[in-house]
């Protein structure tokens, strides 16, 4: 585990739509895409290189030509052509790092998110819910099941959210031991739980991997309904899904008074 003491918040969630939730529960695994497929384009950057991003980018694509003094114009492109070489290397380190980088995210928390369901779900969404040191074990269990060389480990913790910005006034201080687990500081509403797996093997690598889940039977799984949805639906997802197995409980979502009050009263 990393970053893992201290942790209070009990649950862990993954919002998602419905194919994606029978994809979890009859695989029984987890669906690990490589890091390079995350809108984050600077996830798994090392502690030196935040900076040097930050830099070389204001130089090469938000400062214009037309505001430097026509006498340091020559010096200033030759500085943009050695930024923009500098901005090609990162950018290769990166790509090797985030193909070597496999994860799954998490929400860490005692409650639902508001945020989650609009960003995540939509309506008609779900939301699987699992008690985190359980989910833990059940992956540190499945170790044997997934890790075929040498080459691979499988690390679970949270993210370090970091003010990039910042980073530069005590480099050592904000290193961290696994480039999967740090994210600016303006991604820290998804207060994000990681199953990560590197592989450092150089063969060519698939665009995902499924993390095998042993004994998925006795994992405790509450599948949380979208807040808006119909009770007709809610029944029927009710009975599909709880069909799947006994460790399987589907219930409303603790939202649902927000987004259906007065609805409600009409019937």
């Amino acid at each position: 585990t990393y970053h893992t003491k201290g942790v209070r918040n009990k649950y862990v969630f993954r919002y998602m739509d419905e194919y994606k939730l029978t994809s979890f529960l009859e695989s029984k695994g987890l669906y690990m895409p490589a890091m390079y497929r995350f809108e984050d384009k600077l996830e798994g950057i090392s502690t030196y290189d935040i900076t040097e991003v930050r830099t070389a980018y204001d130089i090469c694509f938000i400062h214009n030509d037309k505001d430097i003094n026509p006498e340091l114009l020559g010096r200033w492109r030759d500085l943009k052509k050695e930024s923009k070489k500098k901005l090609k290397n990162i950018a290769q380190k990166l790509s090797n790092t985030q193909s070597a980088h496999y994860v799954s995210c998490w929400f860490n928390s005692n409650r639902e998110s508001d945020g989650m369901w609009r960003f995540y779900a939509k309506e008609n969404g779900f939301a699987v819910k699992i008690d985190r040191k359980k989910f833990q074990r059940t992956v540190k269990k499945s170790l044997d099941s997934n890790i075929e060389n040498e080459s691979q480990r499988v690390v679970v913790g949270r993210i370090k959210y970091q003010d990039y910005p910042k980073v530069i006034e005590n480099e050592r201080a904000n290193t961290v031991l696994y480039l999967a687990f740090r994210k600016d500081l303006s991604f820290s509403h998804e207060k994000e739980y990681r199953v990560v797996m590197i592989d450092t093997n150089n063969v060519d690598k698939p665009d995902h991997v499924l993390y095998k889940l042993d004994n998925f039977k006795d994992l405790p799984i509450i599948i949380i309904t979208h807040p808006a949805m119909t009770e007709g639906l809610f029944k029927k997802y009710k009975k599909q899904f709880e069909s799947l197995g006994t460790n399987i409980t589907v219930q409303k979502s603790e939202l649902e008074p927000f987004y259906q009050f007065y609805d409600r009263l009409k019937k």
